[in-house]
């Protein structure tokens, strides 16, 4: 494991040091935001956070191992979970600077901070049963979502919205 002081090729370029980070648990942001997607989309069943593990197929620690990614399981081959996560996708992006938001994968594609234009993903695993979602050491460490929460209010009213114009009409 790297000491804290020590920036991850994820993070910006200064060096963070947060000595008093426990950095073995599930970070304030990404709980914050796997509480916030979990009760508003009933399909989101399940979210990982922490796990000390290696990046598939590398001997790199995932960002996961500092509690600093989320998981949000969606299947992108269910059309209304695949809906909701190309939504996300697209809210999570806008909504990256101010959360610290450093990379998100999603059905084959994968958008950061420092490419940030969508591209095809080529990793061994093609998230398409969910989106990861990467935080900086400090924006992991923030406990309000930010612009984050009205942009999942609006889509989950949209999607409410779009629900029940379907009743209506069958």
């Amino acid at each position: 494991m790297l000491p804290a002081s020590t920036p991850l090729a994820t993070d910006s370029c200064e060096e963070v040091n947060m000595p008093d980070i426990d950095w073995k648990r599930a970070q304030p942001l990404p709980k914050a935001v796997a509480r916030a997607l979990r009760a508003n989309f009933p399909m989101i069943t399940a979210t990982g956070i922490y796990n000390d593990r290696n990046v598939a197929g590398t001997n790199q620690k995932s960002s996961h191992a500092e509690g600093r990614a989320i998981d949000i399981h969606l299947n992108a081959n269910k059309p209304t979970e695949r809906l909701v996560g190309d939504e996300l996708f697209r809210i999570l992006m806008d909504a990256a600077h101010a959360t610290g938001i450093d990379n998100i994968i999603w059905n084959r594609q994968i958008w950061s901070t420092r490419r940030p234009t969508i591209r095809q993903y080529t990793g061994v695993n093609s998230h398409t049963d969910h989106i990861h979602v990467e935080f900086t050491r400090e924006g992991s460490q923030q406990r309000t979502l930010h612009l984050l929460e009205l942009k999942v209010a609006q889509l989950r009213t949209g999607l409410e919205e779009l629900s029940s114009q379907q009743g209506n009409l069958g």
